[in-house]
């Protein structure tokens, strides 16, 4: 029987969850534009355990969200329901550097979740080749994936990883869309790269950018902050170009149609923002969207017209996710693996 994903399509049962202090607790709330105080709740970290720590969200599905614990010494990977206040550890990859990202995503085929590990490929200053492994729960061990292409479109040039990273310098999280992991790459121009996450078919993919060479303006001395998400079951693309000590633009498109190029849409675009980070996390049924903008370590969230509800509009908040509240019990995902032993 396949996996029952719980509450996929109530709008009610969807929560912002934020890293408050990337140490000691997270906080949910509902996602209205008209918030009350009763709506935000605290949660303590699910490692409070562990000493000398800090977390990093690294995506939610179905209720289910991927937290990594960093310590001085190494990174665990935690599998979290925060509705049922439960976690589970997932067993560690070969190898994890300050490079590595990760995703989280389902795979129907055979009703599995998976995990994507995404190295970039650099260790001591070293230009290494990207490496990548995967999780499946079922399999409760780690794979890793050797047929990564060097060139997936003809433009004659290697396909490189572009990363995106954090304050804190971690990769942000990679996008799971139609059974498929997404993130930026590099390939003459700036692509998006996918990567079927199906047992039956592991397939790398390239899908063009709407507005290839604008986005490689950063390569001549701009700067440009961008990334890849998923806004209401639909890729979107955003960038954010700006100079030091000036003000910066920010834009978002989505794809309509998956997959095809010209379906890209610019929706929004914000000017003359302060802002050197602006990531989406959310789009309102009323066509506003969640944005998280962050500046000089501190974050702020607010929607597309103004500040978002009761969150402080100046804040060390590190992460945030939506997930959708769940029964998903993350335990009983790895416990049907000691069951078939």
């Amino acid at each position: 029987m396949k996996h029952q994903r719980h509450h996929k399509n109530d709008l009610n049962s969807q929560k912002l969850l934020v890293a408050v202090d990337k140490v000691t607790f997270f906080s949910s709330s509902s996602l209205s534009t008209v918030q009350l105080v009763e709506d935000i709740q605290n949660l303590d970290c699910p490692t409070n355990s562990i000493p000398d720590h800090y977390c990093h969200i690294y995506g939610s599905c179905n209720g289910l969200v991927l937290v990594g614990i960093f310590d001085r010494y190494d990174k665990q990977l935690l599998l979290w329901n925060p509705s049922m206040r439960e976690s589970t550890v997932l067993p560690h990859p070969e190898f994890v550097t300050r490079y590595s990202t990760f995703g989280l995503g389902y795979d129907a085929t055979s009703d599995d979740y998976k995990v994507l590990k995404l190295d970039q490929g650099y260790s001591d200053d070293i230009h290494l080749q990207p490496s990548y492994e995967i999780l499946a729960l079922k399999s409760d061990s780690w794979r890793k994936i050797r047929n990564y292409p060097s060139r997936i479109s003809n433009t004659g040039y290697t396909l490189e990883i572009e990363p995106k990273f954090d304050e804190d310098h971690n990769m942000e999280p990679l996008a799971f869309l139609n059974g498929a992991f997404h993130w930026v790459g590099f390939s003459g121009v700036l692509c998006i790269v996918s990567f079927s996450s199906s047992s039956d078919n592991m397939v790398f993919g390239e899908i063009s950018l709407p507005e290839p060479p604008t986005f490689r303006i950063y390569r001549l001395g701009m700067n440009s902050d961008y990334g890849v998400s998923v806004l209401g079951g639909m890729l979107c693309f955003y960038c954010t170009h700006y100079q030091w000590q000036m003000d910066g633009i920010f834009k978002l498109w989505i794809m309509k149609d998956y997959g095809v190029k010209e379906s890209w849409t610019e929706i929004f675009t914000l000017k003359e923002t302060r802002f050197h980070s602006i990531i989406p996390k959310y789009r309102f049924a009323d066509g506003e969207f969640l944005l998280c903008c962050k500046l000089d370590g501190h974050s702020v969230f607010r929607t597309s017209k103004g500040p978002f509800g009761l969150w402080p509009q100046i804040g060390i908040h590190r992460d945030g996710v939506v997930y959708t509240e769940s029964l998903i019990s993350p335990k009983s995902l790895l416990q049907r693996v000691i069951n078939h032993v």
